[in-house]
């Protein structure tokens, strides 16, 4: 149980739907255990309440993966040995992180795993300098989380539902390989034209697509989905597979775990890192093993 928490809400999360919560959230939460709210108020700002959460032990993140993401990198500009544990309580549209925490999406019932809730160390990822909870995936991966945030504006579909229908429409219409050189570890570096790479430490990502159904989020290794370039036919065929993970048998599918990649292409090609998008030709990977304290279900809970 948190001893003192900071509540930070992203009243926009799940297209502005989140704000409704704050008062379902502030009355639940009232008696269990001290804590003061605070409401985000555009990019960025999560980030900086957390990187100043220095009165706090726990600093328990409101919204979706992109409100986690942001307070996971505030919590890292704390010293090791001074830093809060995070918390996380679901009202985005996606939520993947809850799942790899073993946290519900039902927030009555976050809330109550999070105040009799244990402290456990979980591993970090970074790329380029930034830090990752969950997932970070390159090709494919960023034009469907592009076209999902569109559609969640002109359709408000959250979920996997959301995710599926944004597939669809890549598949359809924006279908295309990723040429790459890929160092793994202390390999030599490979060139390989790939649809996708996933780097995660949690099972699922894109609203539940259980990309790396083997992944758990404290074994110091980063779990890797690497797809080769296939027909637009047989992506059609095979991508239904990934949603409840029963990919990894298809010949295109490449599973391995590392604490190191390097990925390198001659042009800017999209990412997205917990769900928020980014461009670059080079993606330094790797892990910090135990970095965070986290707050997960008690197991007789």
């Amino acid at each position: 149980m948190p001893r003192r928490a900071l509540v930070v809400i992203n009243p926009a999360a799940n297209h502005g739907k989140a704000v409704t919560l704050v008062p379902v959230a502030a009355e639940l939460l009232e008696g269990c255990f001290p804590h003061d709210i605070v409401l985000t108020d555009g990019p960025a700002h999560a980030k900086s309440l957390a990187g100043e959460a220095r009165r706090y032990d726990t600093v328990i993140a409101m919204g979706g993966d992109g409100t986690v993401h942001e307070v996971l990198n505030g919590l890292m500009e704390h010293a090791p040995e001074s830093r809060p544990a995070l918390a996380v309580l679901p009202t985005g549209s996606g939520n993947d992180y809850c799942n790899t925490l073993g946290i519900s999406k039902d927030l009555a019932q976050a809330i109550l795993q999070v105040s009799s809730g244990v402290r456990t160390h979980v591993d970090v990822g970074t790329c380029n300098g930034t830090y990752y909870a969950n997932s970070l995936a390159i090709g494919i991966d960023a034009q469907v989380t592009a076209k999902a945030a569109e559609l969640k504006a002109t359709t408000g579909r959250t979920g996997l539902r959301l995710y599926l229908s944004a597939l669809i429409h890549v598949l359809m219409h924006e279908y295309r390989d990723y040429e790459v050189r890929i160092r793994f570890d202390d390999d030599a570096p490979t060139v390989r034209v790939i649809e996708l790479i996933a780097m995660t430490h949690g099972p699922t990502y894109g609203g539940g697509f259980a990309i790396t159904p083997g992944a758990v989020p404290d074994d110091g290794l980063i779990d890797v989905c690497l797809i080769d370039a296939v027909p637009r036919w047989q992506a059609l065929v095979r991508f239904p597979f990934v949603i409840p993970g029963k990919h990894a048998w298809m010949r295109p599918v490449h599973m391995s775990r590392h604490r190191h990649l390097r990925i390198e292409s001659d042009v800017p090609i999209p990412a997205q890192i917990d769900g928020e998008l980014f461009v670059d030709d080079r993606f330094e990977v790797g892990i910090l093993h135990a970095a965070l304290d986290v707050v997960v279900p008690r197991e007789d809970s």
